[in-house]
Formats: C-alpha cells, sequence, structure tokens
C-alpha cells in the first residue's frame, strides 16, 4: 500500500501537481491526504494525521 501526503502552504496554491505524481507512483487516489494554506511549521494539520493513521494501518 502506497499511503500520499500533498501539502502547499497557501490556497492560492495547487497541490495537483503533487496529487497527479503521487498517482504516478502508484498511490491510489483514496490513500492521497492534503492539507491546503498550513506552514510547515503547523503541527495541526489534519492532512497529515489521516496520513499518519492510515500508515498505522
Amino acid at each position: 500500500m502506497i499511503v500520499g501526503y500533498a501539502r502547499v502552504s497557501t490556497i492560492a496554491q495547487d497541490v495537483e501537481m503533487q496529487r497527479q505524481a503521487l498517482l504516478e507512483l502508484g498511490a491510489e487516489p483514496e490513500r492521497i491526504y492534503t492539507d491546503e494554506g498550513f506552514s510547515g511549521k503547523s503541527l495541526n494539520r489534519a492532512g497529515l494525521r489521516e496520513a499518519m493513521a492510515a500508515v498505522r494501518e
């Protein structure tokens, strides 16, 4: 199982290029988690928590 995580730090940016790269690497669409508009410094990222939970499964 491949779990993907994509993040952009502003809402003006788009995670689609990252999503496409993850799909090309074999990640299933339902296993790609994203966060938009969050700084890398912020630890309160729902997408990251979901990705980490999926890995633990």
